[in-house]
């Protein structure tokens, strides 16, 4: 019987592993594919053309454990950039593989964004911190140039390979103009001078162009204000952006050397290759202060044609004042004021219709600067024929230290530093789709589209000589050909965007600071060379290289004094606060009977505490320690001391932010803090329809303020289509006589009806109410549509209109692109938008006052004056000063409707501090400086928030009706 159990279970057990692991006809389950998420500019699959795109869904297609996925961030409006982007990698949520540009990755770089790629590209292993070719393991890496392979190696270690195509930017030109001009295509400017006369032989301000939003006929040239688009005039010539400083170590001599230098053997032959260079700006160098006079000389010079030749005629300040010139030969041309043009460039400001796409394919322009593989997207964005788009390199400034140029961009595809944290055979797979991205077949793939397009001209010749298109070289222009050719045999200069630093700050910088307000309609008159002075100097204190350690420690003890000084005032300020609810608890002590447990209160506001230590002290404290260290958001952080506020008291921008926060400020107090008051006096004595009106007043307050922010910034467009110009037109056909009148009929008016309602306010005199119902209504209508209509007059006042004849001509308004009036135009959406609300809550205030009380007044015959200053203001005086300090301090911190506005601009006329610290933030990635400025600011309006509290302890709460 044992036996017989003995065969069964033995037999049982070889029936166990005869059994197959898994169910007849069920097949083994895949392992999930392998996700990637890649930046959206390299796979959209929304766009499958892209040659990206479609270079990984085929490899998704080859290799089944792949699956790439599109990331997609959040966009954020103004000079935002990448800011999502970088906040993304430090909550760990951004893609895969990203881009990085050539002018950034090193930055990225030293705050810690990216991986290392050295376990794919190889090690090096000479320790001369770069992996040289013969120490590469992957093949590519070797065919890189030196530079490119350069700027992304720091200390041994990979972080980018380049992306399959270079990018060339020069000056692309409309053919059918310049042959209309009388000027040959096929012989484009080899210098300024050449330039400046084909702009002035393809300026007609007198053309009518269909479709142009401002009348301004036909110019030579559009500029736009991009720094790194001015960085080829700078360089034409003879400029370097940036330099390298090396010291010699026995002379202490230094040395000046352009950033591209590879050699450093000095004259008397020292080898400086081993000292360490210090990277400094050099925009405000004599070649870029030329640079910056061209564009004010293409959008600003006086000239006219001459009536015999027709040929043109540069004038002197002097000469256009006086009305006449004398020529070489000594001819003499007399002229009329009206014969003088100014300017034979447009600029691209920014306003609907000043695209420079837009004004070249309406031809308002015939020229501008652009990238050469851009050519086919102006013809397809536009409608132009793009074979009548043609390009030559930037002229040289001159014959002898000028040169040509075009600038070559070659950006790099990237891995983020999160893709550390994942397996090795996940981090293949995002190497395998990075590699797809900058093959060659991606560059193959995209040229053959081009050629297959009939857009041969817009591809380097040589890509089609490997690829075997020699056939389509004859649909290349002869001078396009020359183009490459010069690059080739570095008759053409070819540079690329300053990599050392942080550039891309200071691209912004010349934008907004310089450019932009030299092609603005206020340009003429702007001191472009002071301004790029102040570009350099701030790039040099922090903002693209930062200070030396030795000019900081100059300071360092002067700012150990400062520092204890003010941490004594905020301790004092603190210890008071609390010495006066210590005092408050012991005066109270005794009064009341306790009826729970001790503990019972502190349970009961736990989870409050709770939160507001989470969400506003912990920060608080992350803050205060931020602002004392060198922090990266996904590096390490270093503990640098007092630097931060060093640097930052030697920052003149800082300051300026300061004093222009205090005037935003000053602006916001006197109209939107004191606008709601008298508001709510008129609406007291309103005696019907007082809920339409409180009605009227107060929807703006339910709008969003992103819609009230943009809304206004439609109506302040300055094309002569923009609302608020339209009203200003009216004045177009007036007579300055009837305008004056007028206007003083509109003051006049105002002050009366306001001195009735303010009357019939204080006397309470039933026979007013007809008068201050109609009287409202009326200066309603007169507040909303009157300021424009008084508006010319004042302009004509200070010169801005212009009288012609019988007529008062004004010109459109520039609005938020005038300096003077920048900010003033973003403070008043918050005039409009908030006065409703706050109004209602004075309102609920003067119910408060008994009647009796202006009876009493009467009968002792106070008169308006003493009633408001007896009765009326004190009764509001308590709420005002309430309001009065959280509005002062949160005007301070506010920055919403310039962001969106202006972003700080034109140049820095709107840039308050809480701007300021959101730029250096989120664009310039320097947190520590941003922490810093923050805890300076929030020392200023600590006594603020010490004066509230005692006054608030002081303020006694009535009950009032409300009807």
């Amino acid at each position: 019987m044992l036996r017989r159990l003995c065969h069964c279970i033995s037999l049982l057990l070889v029936m166990a592993a005869c059994l197959p692991t898994r169910s007849i006809g069920q097949e083994a389950e895949a392992p999930p594919p392998v996700e990637v998420e890649v930046y959206g500019r390299f796979y959209n699959p929304n766009y499958p053309d892209g040659a990206t795109t479609k270079r990984l869904i085929r490899l998704m297609e080859q290799d089944p454990e792949l699956q790439v996925k599109m990331w997609g961030g959040l966009s954020l409006p103004g000079g935002a950039g990448r800011a999502s982007l970088m906040m993304a990698i430090a909550g760990k949520t951004a893609p895969d593989i990203m881009e990085s540009w050539f002018h950034i990755i090193g930055n990225d770089i030293r705050q810690g964004f990216l991986y290392p790629l050295n376990e794919w590209i190889g090690e090096d292993q000479d320790g001369n911190g770069l992996v040289d070719p013969d120490e590469a393991i992957w093949e590519p890496w070797k065919e890189i140039p030196p530079l490119w392979r350069q700027v992304v190696t720091h200390e041994g270690k990979i972080y980018g390979i380049p992306q399959a195509f270079k990018y060339y930017m020069g000056v692309v030109y409309r053919s059918d103009m310049v042959r209309a001009a009388g000027l040959d295509p096929a012989r484009p400017p080899q210098t300024w001078d050449e330039l400046i006369y084909w702009c002035q032989k393809l300026t007609d301000p007198a053309k009518e162009v269909p479709g142009a939003v401002l009348n301004r006929g036909q110019r030579g040239i559009a500029l736009p204000p991009y720094g790194f688009m001015w960085l080829p005039w700078m360089q034409s010539a003879g400029g370097d952006p940036i330099i390298q400083i090396r010291r010699s170590p026995t002379t202490g001599e230094e040395y000046r050397l352009p950033p591209d230098t590879l050699t450093f053997v000095t004259p008397e032959g020292e080898d400086l290759s081993k000292q360490e260079p210090e990277w400094r700006a050099n925009f405000a160098s004599p070649e870029g202060i030329q640079a910056t006079e061209l564009y004010h000389k293409l959008r600003w010079m006086k000239w006219l044609v001459d009536p015999e030749t027709g040929d043109p005629i540069e004038l002197t300040d002097e000469e256009a004042r006086q009305g006449f010139t004398v020529l070489a030969d000594g001819r003499r041309v007399d002229f009329e004021q009206s014969a003088i043009i100014t300017g034979v460039a447009r600029g691209q400001t920014g306003q609907r219709g000043t695209g420079t796409f837009d004004l070249l394919s309406r031809g308002e322009v015939a020229m501008t600067t652009a990238f050469v593989s851009d050519l086919n997207g102006i013809g397809s964005s536009t409608g132009l024929d793009p074979d009548l788009l043609s390009w030559f390199p930037f002229p040289a400034a001159n014959t002898e230290s000028g040169r040509r140029v075009v600038q070559v961009q070659n950006h790099y595809v990237t891995m983020v530093e999160a893709v550390g944290d994942r397996p090795q055979a996940e981090r293949d797979k995002i190497w395998k789709a990075m590699t797809a991205i900058t093959d060659k077949e991606v560059h193959d793939s995209e040229v053959r589209e081009k050629v297959l397009s009939g857009l041969a001209r817009f591809v380097n010749p040589e890509s089609l000589r490997e690829l075997g298109l020699e056939d389509y070289l004859k649909d290349v222009p002869s001078s396009i050909l020359d183009n490459y050719r010069g690059m080739e045999e570095k008759t053409i200069a070819v540079f690329t965007e300053p990599y050392m630093g942080f550039w891309v700050t200071m691209d912004g910088e010349i934008n907004t600071k310089v450019l932009d307000l030299i092609i603005s309609d206020e340009g003429e008159d702007f001191d472009y060379v002071a301004a790029l002075k102040r570009v350099e100097a701030d790039a040099n204190a922090g903002k693209m290289f930062a200070r030396s350690q030795q000019e900081l420690a100059e300071y360092r003890p002067t700012a150990r004094i400062v520092f204890g000084i003010i941490v004594a005032i905020m301790v004092f300020f603190v210890c008071m606060i609390i010495r006066s609810e210590l005092t408050r608890k012991k005066r109270n002590a005794g009064s009341t009977r306790q009826v729970t447990h001790k503990l019972t209160p502190w349970l009961i506001i736990a989870p409050a505490v709770l939160l507001i230590g989470i969400w506003n002290y912990y920060p608080l404290v992350r803050g205060m320690v931020m602002a004392f260290q060198d922090y990266k958001v996904a590096g390490e952080s270093e503990f640098v001391g007092l630097s931060n506020f060093i640097s930052l008291t030697l920052d003149g921008a800082f300051w300026k932010a300061l004093v222009r926060t205090f005037y935003f400020v000053f602006l916001n107090m006197v109209l939107a803090f004191c606008a709601p008051i008298v508001l709510a006096l008129m609406l007291s004595e309103i005696p019907v329809g007082k809920y339409l009106y409180r009605t009227l007043f107060f929807l703006p307050q339910v709008t969003s303020g992103l819609v009230i922010a943009l809304l206004w910034k439609l109506m302040y467009e300055p094309t002569p289509d923009g609302f608020l110009n339209q009203v200003l037109q009216i004045w177009n056909q007036m007579t300055p006589t009837a305008a004056v009148i007028s206007s003083v009929a509109y003051i006049v008016l105002c002050g009366g009806i306001i001195w009735q309602i303010a009357t019939a306010f204080v006397q309470k005199h039933e026979g007013f109410k007809v008068k201050v119902l109609i009287a409202s209504v009326i200066l309603i209508l007169l507040v909303v549509f009157g300021y424009e209509l008084i508006f010319p007059t004042i302009n004509l006042m200070i010169g801005n209109t212009t009288v012609i004849g019988s007529s008062l001509i004004v010109e459109p308004q520039t609005w938020l692109q005038d300096p003077k009036i920048a900010m003033l135009c973003c403070v008043i959406p918050t005039v409009w938008a908030s006065m409703g609300m706050a109004s209602l809550i004075y309102l609920a205030a003067l119910k408060a006052v008994p009647d009796e009380l202006y009876e009493a007044a009467d009968v002792d015959g106070a008169g308006i004056m003493m009633k408001l200053k007896k009765i009326t203001l004190p009764t509001l005086l308590p709420l005002v000063i309430i309001n009065f300090v959280g509005a002062f301090i949160g005007t301070f911190q506010n920055m919403g409707n310039i962001f969106l506005m202006t972003f700080g601009g034109p140049g820095d006329a709107t840039e308050v501090i809480g701007l300021l610290i959101w730029k250096e933030a989120y664009n310039n990635l320097r947190f520590s400086m941003a922490t810093s400025m923050a805890w300076v600011l929030g020392a200023l309006l600590i006594g603020f928030t010490y004066v509230q509290i005692q006054f608030l302890k002081r303020v006694e709460f009535r009950k009032s009706e409300w009807d």
